[in-house]
């Protein structure tokens, strides 16, 4: 199965500029003061950089344009699930206490998010061959993915944006850091019923985690690792 018969495009997400920082343990640390020294736009080009991470998620889980894309789909359900949970590990918790009267937007990008993990659970159920998925077309499935993390990939960037403008150059950086070791160990299978935020959805993310390897090592899923 190619990856690239999804109707998804991966420059979608180039503009895409993530929130941030702190972690789900508890409120985001008190922001240091905006520091002078720095003009907005070298704050800007720092800030930027969980963008760059961000794409390059997706990337690794759709093809890169003009390039081969991933051979396999459990790559991309990795990839993709393990985004979700990233986000919700460390990006949401800072729009929550940063986006102020924008709370919607996070509203948004949850709800977008649960029906994107919700659309990966059927591919996920159509590639490992579940009878209950038989007579959904590979096509289709791939198709419904597509408009989904499509709309998700909008309310992402819209959500990223109103944060982006709380942040100081130290915190965008932290929270670039902070992305790219949730992505690291997160779960590599879709839970979209598995709670997401508070000490639940931490306690979730670690046990999702630990029993997506399992399962991974277990069914020899190529390609399922998590990005280096």
């Amino acid at each position: 199965m190619a990856v690239n018969r999804f109707s998804i495009r991966a420059q979608a997400v180039q503009g895409s500029e993530s929130p941030g920082p702190s972690e789900t343990a508890g409120p985001p640390a008190v922001p240091e003061p905006r520091d002078s020294d720095h003009p907005d736009g070298a704050v800007g080009a720092r800030a930027d950089h969980i963008a760059a991470i961000i794409k390059t998620t997706y990337d690794s889980a759709l093809g890169i344009p003009g390039e081969a894309a991933p051979a396999d789909g459990f790559q991309t359900l990795a990839r993709l699930s393990g985004h979700l949970a990233a986000m919700h590990r460390a990006v949401y918790p800072v729009a929550s206490h940063r986006l102020g009267e924008n709370q919607h937007l996070l509203k948004e990008c949850r709800a977008q998010a649960r029906e994107t993990a919700w659309a990966l659970r059927l591919l996920e159920c159509r590639l490992a061959g579940e009878s209950a998925t038989a007579g959904h077309e590979l096509d289709t499935v791939h198709a419904r993915l597509g408009q989904r993390l499509d709309a998700y990939q909008s309310a992402e960037r819209r959500l990223v944006a109103g944060v982006k403008e709380q942040l100081t150059a130290r915190e965008g950086e932290q929270l670039a850091l902070r992305y790219r070791a949730a992505l690291g160990r997160a779960p590599t299978r879709p839970h979209p019923r598995g709670p997401q935020a508070g000490w639940p959805g931490r306690i979730a993310f670690r046990l999702h985690a630990f029993w997506d390897g399992v399962l991974d090592a277990i069914d020899s899923r190529p390609g399922a690792g998590h990005p280096e």
